[in-house]
């Protein structure tokens, strides 16, 4: 369930910031529980970490969140260039509490392992995937979803490599998504925060209210 929040189109951040994803139980919303040349990516403990340089972000996202695509649609180019240009770096911390609302009962998991799975390769398969798993975004709640072999193929096309891309298609690679999700909501909440996307910088939450606040960060 989101923050239903009645906004006007045009106000996007606005948009971000009041109907993020936030956890729901028996449907009520409730505080969620406890290669590129000069860049690199890589995936260990649940994160998948891009960049070498500058400041570091650390972005809690869900991929069945229509507002996690939202946010990547309005400041995934501008991250990306800060990325590739060594002026940050930027963990990303999936999470899968969107798992009941997906039609089979868990995309968000199987969109997360494929996730960590393409993360141990390079920066721009890992942010060329993460731009199209939100351009090829399931409805929330929708009677369909991405298959294996559907996320696979997004996976080889954003240039992850072909034994990867076969782990992926037949749900073999050994990461527990749901596991992985249910850790990452807990390091989420105990950060302080209760939906997605969230973005903490030195530990602290980013307000997404300030449309210019990868600016700030980045300077």
């Amino acid at each position: 369930m989101h923050r239903g929040i009645s906004v006007v189109v045009a106000v996007l951040v606005a948009l971000l910031a009041l109907s993020g994803c936030a956890r729901t139980v028996a449907g009520t919303a409730v505080a969620a529980p406890s290669g590129d040349a000069g860049t690199t990516a890589g995936a260990d403990q649940g994160a998948v970490r891009v960049g070498t340089g500058g400041p570091t972000i650390t972005v809690y996202l869900d991929f069945l969140c229509p507002a996690c695509k939202n946010f990547e649609t309005t400041y995934g180019a501008d991250i990306t260039a800060a990325v590739r240009g060594g002026r940050l770096t930027v963990e990303y911390r999936p999470v899968s509490f969107l798992d009941r609302r997906s039609a089979s009962g868990d995309y968000s998991s199987r969109a997360l392992a494929a996730f960590l799975q393409v993360g141990r390769g390079g920066t721009d398969a890992t942010l060329g995937f993460l731009t199209s798993m939100f351009l090829s975004q399931p409805q929330e709640g929708g009677t369909s979803d991405l298959t294996d072999a559907e996320i696979a193929t997004i996976a080889g096309a954003s240039g992850t490599v072909d034994a990867a891309v076969a782990k992926i298609r037949e749900g073999t690679t050994g990461i527990d998504g749901k596991a992985v999700g249910a850790a990452n909501l807990k390091l989420l909440t105990a950060a302080g925060g209760t939906g997605t996307p969230t973005v903490l910088h030195d530990g602290a939450q980013v307000p997404l209210t300030d449309s210019t606040w990868l600016q700030k960060i980045v300077g």
